[in-house]
C-alpha cells in the first residue's frame, strides 16, 4: 500500500499580503479510496529587523517547515513564535525551533506551556491582548481571541497588512461526506485563496468542523452575539485577510463570515 507523507503543496509557501507568508503542511491520507489533505497552517511574518511564526505545525511536518524557513530566511534568525493555543497542529514543534533558533522567543499567552515543554520555559514570554511586537516596518499585535478553541487560545493581527490570525476560528471542512473530523480538502486546493476555490464553503462544511472543534458551540444559543463581535473586530482593525490555521486563507471575509455564522449556528448537529 502506497505510504502517503505529509506533503506542502507546490503553490506555497505563498505571500498572501506585505511581509506575510502562507506555509500549509498538509497530511494526505485515503478515505473510501480518495485522496484527500488536511490543512495545518503556519504563517510566517517579517519585517525589516525581526521575524514571527504564527503556529508551529505538527511534529511529522518538522522537516518541510524547516526547509522552508532556510529558504524564507535566509542568514536571518527567526525570532519569536507566536503560538495560538497548545495543541499538538499549533505547538507541537516548539522544541524543534528552540533548538534550531536558541535565541528565538515564544510570546502569547504561556501560562501551561512549560507543563508540556520543560526544556523550553527559559524561551517562554507572556504576553497579553493589546501588546504588540515591533519587527521592523511591520507590527503584531495580539488580540483577544473571540472564538476560542481552549481558553488561552488568542488571535493575532499585523495592522500594516491587514491580516487578522484566527486558530481554529473561522475553520471549515470540506468534505464532511467523508465521515472524518479534520478539516479536509482536495490535492490542488491546498494553496488557493477562498476566492479561488471552485465553489463557495458550505454552510454544513462550517457546521462540521465547528460542532468538533469547538465543543462549546454545540450549548452555545449566542452565535449573532459571537460573529457581530468578530465583525466589529474586523471593522476595528481594518482586517482585509482572515487566515485560520485549518483552511485556506480568507480573502472575500464578507462571502465567508455568513457562512461561518450559520455553520456554528447548526453545530450541536454535529
Amino acid at each position: 500500500m502506497e505510504e502517503l507523507v505529509e506533503t506542502m503543496s507546490s503553490d506555497l509557501p505563498r505571500s498572501v499580503a506585505d511581509g506575510v507568508t502562507w506555509l500549509s503542511s498538509c497530511l494526505p491520507f485515503n478515505i473510501d479510496g480518495r485522496v484527500i489533505h488536511g490543512h495545518n497552517s503556519t504563517f510566517l511574518v517579517q519585517g525589516e529587523t525581526a521575524s514571527l511564526l504564527v503556529d508551529t505545525g505538527n511534529p511529522s511536518s518538522w522537516p518541510i517547515i524547516s526547509e522552508k524557513l532556510d529558504e524564507l530566511l535566509g542568514d536571518r534568525e527567526l525570532d519569536y513564535v507566536f503560538p495560538t493555543h497548545p495543541e499538538l497542529p499549533h505547538t507541537g514543534n516548539l522544541p524543534r525551533l528552540v533548538q534550531k533558533y536558541p535565541k528565538v522567543q515564544i510570546v502569547g499567552d504561556t501560562r501551561d506551556y512549560h507543563l508540556f515543554y520543560p526544556q523550553i520555559e527559559a524561551s517562554l514570554q507572556a504576553r497579553v491582548p493589546g501588546e504588540s511586537i515591533d519587527l521592523g516596518g511591520h507590527e503584531f499585535l495580539i488580540v483577544e481571541a473571540l472564538i476560542r478553541d481552549l481558553p488561552n487560545t488568542q488571535w493575532g493581527f499585523v495592522p500594516r497588512s491587514g491580516v487578522l490570525f484566527t486558530a481554529d476560528g473561522f475553520c471549515y471542512m470540506h468534505r464532511p461526506e467523508l465521515d472524518d473530523e479534520d478539516p479536509v480538502h482536495l490535492p490542488g486546493e491546498c494553496g488557493l485563496t477562498t476566492d479561488e476555490l471552485a465553489g463557495p464553503v458550505a454552510v454544513e462544511n462550517a457546521a462540521f468542523f465547528t460542532g468538533s472543534a469547538l465543543y462549546w458551540a454545540r450549548f452555545a444559543n449566542d452565535a449573532d452575539a459571537v460573529y457581530d463581535r468578530v465583525l466589529g473586530l474586523v471593522e476595528e482593525l481594518g482586517v482585509t485577510t482572515v487566515a485560520p490555521t485549518h483552511g485556506n486563507v480568507i480573502t472575500n471575509i464578507c462571502d465567508v463570515e455568513p457562512i461561518i455564522r450559520a455553520g456554528h449556528k447548526q453545530a450541536y448537529r454535529y
